[in-house]
């Protein structure tokens, strides 16, 4: 067997362990807002937003433009195949962004408003990132292309952005790469899924060093320095940042924050169980007022 039959078998290893066995899954929309001086949250006109798909997979939403892209499972005979849908919440529609052979994941907008990005997985098991203008036309550009092995991406700035590769045998890897180059630069290995963007262009992330006991942390990607910003909720390694710098997490049917500036904990500050019941809460993202929310 030559080199490159070995790399392959190995990548294909690596997605298995990442997206076999897609679960079934919802994702819900909420108006999503805090009000009065006690800043107190409140969720209005939820709807459930994959109500055409019940027992496929529906993950990764993400506001781009008017519209919420996100990951489902394919149409034809509930196969494990992923496509990027997006959908209009104000005028109730739904459309196939990408609808090829391969498995797309994770959209997610660039900062130039005029494209967006995904990670394709291909049949033979490479994983890249792939960039596509806005308004679908070609078939898209692979970035990194010396690296087949990115499971998921957070843009920083036009070109620079945080990359998750996957590696089982050191753990998975946190880089920062830089498009007009090339280039990536090591920051951290055992890290978490979940990659975001904060209000000062900073990265918050997830280090999963230490066993049970996984800590939030910020990087300036300009000096390379890092900063503690707190623990996590028990197995909770998805979270969004608020505008105004707070953290938002999902546990137990509830929203919590955490104000990192004030070294604060993790505060309870609504409930969705009157929507979702105990169900586990994943993947968050937040627009404005708009909240939407993967339930498992």
């Amino acid at each position: 067997m030559n080199s490159r039959s070995i790399i392959i078998l190995i990548l294909c290893a690596f997605s298995t362990s990442l997206w076999s066995q897609l679960p079934k899954t919802e994702i819900f929309h909420f108006n999503f807002e805090s009000t009065g001086k006690k800043k107190k949250w409140t969720i209005s006109n939820p709807k459930l937003l994959t109500f055409d798909n019940k027992n496929g997979y529906n993950n990764q939403p993400s506001f781009i433009g008017d519209e919420i892209y996100i990951t489902q499972s394919s149409y034809s005979n509930g196969g494990d195949q992923t496509d990027i849908v997006a959908l209009n919440v104000n005028n109730k529609t739904k459309s196939r962004v990408t609808q090829t052979g391969d498995n797309e994941y994770s959209p997610t907008a660039h900062p130039d408003g005029q494209s967006f990005s995904v990670i394709k997985q291909y049949k033979d098991g490479r994983q890249h990132l792939v960039k596509y203008a806005m308004d679908r036309k070609g078939k898209g550009k692979i970035l990194f292309s010396k690296h087949s092995n990115i499971g998921y991406h957070c843009w920083l700035t036009s070109t620079k952005v945080a990359l998750f590769l996957v590696d089982e045998a050191k753990g998975h890897r946190l880089v920062i790469g830089d498009t007009q180059t090339g280039a990536i630069k090591h920051v951290a290995f055992n890290v978490g899924r979940c990659l975001k963007k904060s209000p000062n262009g900073n990265l918050i992330y997830l280090d999963k060093e230490i066993e049970g006991n996984w800590r939030l942390k910020t990087l300036k990607p300009e000096t390379g320095q890092t900063i503690l910003l707190g623990q996590t909720l028990t197995d909770e390694e998805d979270f969004e940042v608020l505008p105004n710098g707070y953290i938002i997490t999902g546990h137990m049917g509830n929203i919590y924050r955490l104000e990192p500036e004030n070294g604060s904990e993790w505060v309870p500050i609504v409930s969705l169980k009157s929507f979702i019941k105990n169900k586990k809460i994943s993947r968050i993202a937040v627009k404005d007022n708009q909240l939407a929310l993967v339930v498992e």
